[in-house]
């Protein structure tokens, strides 16, 4: 008998050494930009083979493209996961890819089977793909899918209410991206992940469904906390009539909001995405555990709020501008938006805001730079690139498409006329000198060291 159950502990023991971890368990190809159909496609097709998963169409996009859900056990307790509401934002789909082939790896059937008749999961990985394959906010009809919940104007609005009100979840993963911009508090770190219990009134009251919410964000903060210390921030928590979390949550549909934000130098958030799919996988072992009934509300309200803008891009401290009206100091943000981006705010910013890249520019003075003449063909390499930037050139002027630019940075057409000053929405294409020799070169959000 002993003999037996020492054997059954070192069994026990060898699955959990040697089933994948899920902070490494990822899908491959999806570290990218933008997540569209055709990149999830390939692996929902996979999953739905396997014996554990129900693949249902839901229905149809404006543009006719399948919306379909991915169920996952028979217990109870039921949970929605509805991600890429706005097709622009792509990590949370990326995460559960991964979540999904984590549940199904033969690694994990032990924990499968743990909860399978406990728990009922229900996850949509693309509810708006139009939007998705075009890569903005809205869908086809130039509608915010996050605002047609009571109007339900879009034929991906009318699918997702219908899978809650078919469904009956006790709880809801509302998953979305935010702007890359905000901080985790007054002068935090980068806000990672922010999460919200969302209002179902005006007055922002907290009921049994909406207190569940709290209590299990405030349990799986702990894992947050742990993995990316300071980087967790609360969302807005104002009452949005339209919005699909605010509706479940009126419904009584205990609805969790995660936002995916941004990570210093990482740029396809996939800090965010990993802190994803280990929440879902947490938050399976809590509700069938119950342990986070456990939590406090107050631990809830205690996360930090996000602070908009509270981040650039490119932040220059202190820089001198010699303009022919006099000298004086000022500070530069740069945020990498659009093809090119531009200065878009000049003067006091460090004392409110951070960089992903700061530099303490106090000995450095502002150049606009030379315009270097395209009058034939230019292979533009990094070090030719380099070499122009150390002779003062900050753009090009004539026909940019001479330019075969193999560097790994922009190349910026100048205006008509260089200015001494840096001007607000000006190029982000510039010199710094100290004492006359150049320094540092700035081409968008990238600060070069010459």
């Amino acid at each position: 008998m002993i003999r037996n159950a020492i054997l059954l502990y070192l069994l026990s023991c060898s699955f959990i050494l040697t089933a994948t971890p899920i902070a490494t368990h990822k899908v491959e190809g999806l570290n990218k930009p933008a997540i569209k159909p055709t990149d999830l496609a390939p692996v929902l097709d996979s999953l739905a083979t396997h014996s554990a998963i129900t693949r249902k169409n839901l229905g149809q996009s404006f543009l006719g493209q399948p919306i379909d859900a991915f169920y996952i056990g028979s217990g109870p307790i039921k949970v929605m996961l509805w991600s890429q509401m706005h097709g622009d934002e792509n990590t949370a789909s990326a995460a559960l890819m991964d979540f999904l082939s984590y549940v199904i790896d033969d690694e994990n059937k032990t924990w499968r089977k743990s909860w399978q008749n406990k728990l009922s999961l229900m996850v949509i990985p693309m509810i708006n793909p139009d939007g998705a394959q075009l890569q903005t906010r809205f869908n086809a009809q130039g509608i915010d899918l996050n605002r047609d919940a009571k109007a339900l104007r879009t034929p991906e609005g009318q699918l997702l209410m219908a899978a809650a009100k078919s469904f009956k979840p006790d709880f809801g993963f509302n998953l979305h991206d935010q702007n890359a911009y905000y901080g985790a508090g007054e002068k935090g770190l980068p806000a990672t992940i922010s999460v919200l219990a969302p209002a179902y009134n005006q007055q922002r009251e907290i009921n049994l469904s909406r207190g569940n919410a709290m209590k299990l964000i405030a349990q799986l903060s702990k894992l947050i906390e742990q993995e990316v210390p300071n980087h967790l921030a609360k969302y807005n928590d104002s009452y949005s009539y339209r919005s699909f979390g605010d509706t479940f949550s009126e419904m009584g549909i205990s609805t969790i909001l995660i936002e995916s934000g941004a990570y210093p130098h990482d740029p396809n958030r996939q800090v965010a995405r990993k802190i994803n799919r280990m929440l879902y996988v947490q938050m399976i072992d809590e509700l069938i555990s119950n342990k986070w009934q456990q939590q406090e509300i107050a631990t809830y309200q205690a996360i930090p709020f996000n602070v908009k803008d509270a981040w650039v891009d490119l932040l220059i401290n202190d820089v001198t501008i010699l303009s022919p009206q006099g000298s004086y100091v000022t500070d530069i943000a740069i945020n990498a938006k659009g093809r090119y981006p531009q200065i878009n705010e000049l003067g006091d910013i460090s004392s409110i805001r951070q960089g992903f890249t700061q530099l303490d520019a106090h000995t450095l003075s502002f150049d606009a730079g030379k315009a270097y003449p395209l009058a034939k063909p230019l292979d533009l390499t990094t070090e030719k690139y380099r070499q122009l930037l150390v002779q003062g050139y900050s753009c090009f002027s004539g026909d940019l498409t001479l330019i075969n630019n193999q560097s790994d940075w922009l190349s910026y057409q100048c205006a008509n006329t260089l200015s001494a000053m840096p001007t607000r929405h000006g190029a982000a294409a510039f010199i710094l000198r100290e004492q006359g020799t150049v320094k540092y070169a700035v081409l968008g959000e990238q600060l070069i060291k010459l």
